[in-house]
């Protein structure tokens, strides 16, 4: 693939189908249904491995860089925006992981942790909205097509070398699994 746009597009759109599942999840247990602890745990690592090692490591260590040396004023403030982003999803996530655990047994750790996986699943959409409302055409029009192709090989690069061979599908296929059983 010649273009990291396409490829952070296609990222979104599994993402986004993830997050129909997390808030399916949440949506279970408010209205009462079994606790999905396992489930809640494979979204969470999906989100860990998938959402943040591989495409949140591709934007920081690539894109952002890239985008804010060609667009020093309005790239950069998207990279600086979206990072930032990213740094209060990871605190989320390991603040929903430590949840997962205790809401087995604790009730009003339960009710907490389905409503961060709400609010993680309304955040990370906005943030997905903003990068394909902003961010995608400013990497569009601010970095060259050979520029954003080295980003492109970039990206395999760290999905080869740093993700390993067959890791993105497998998390494409744990999505699918879970979001056939909590989507609507």
């Amino acid at each position: 693939m010649d273009d990291p746009n396409e490829v952070l597009r296609e990222e979104h759109e599994a993402i986004e189908l993830l997050l129909s599942a997390v808030e399916g999840m949440a949506g279970h247990v408010h209205r009462g249904g079994a606790y999905p602890r396992k489930d809640v745990e494979s979204a969470l690592t999906i989100v860990t491995e998938f959402a943040d090692k591989c495409h949140h490591a591709k934007e920081e260590r690539t894109l952002f860089p890239a985008l804010s040396k060609a667009s020093p004023q309005v790239g950069a403030e998207l990279a600086r925006r979206l990072t930032s982003d990213h740094i209060t999803f990871r605190k989320l996530v390991g603040t929903m992981k430590e949840q997962t655990a205790k809401g087995e047994t604790d009730e009003k750790v339960r009710a907490l942790l389905v409503k961060n996986l709400d609010t993680f699943a309304r955040l990370l959409r906005e943030h997905i909205r903003i990068e394909n409302a902003q961010l995608l055409p400013e990497v569009e029009r601010s970095i060259p097509e050979a520029e954003r192709a080295r980003l492109a090989a970039e990206f395999e690069r760290i999905e080869a070398e740093e993700i390993g061979a067959g890791v993105h599908e497998k998390y494409h296929h744990m999505i699918h699994k879970l979001a056939d059983a909590y989507a609507g």
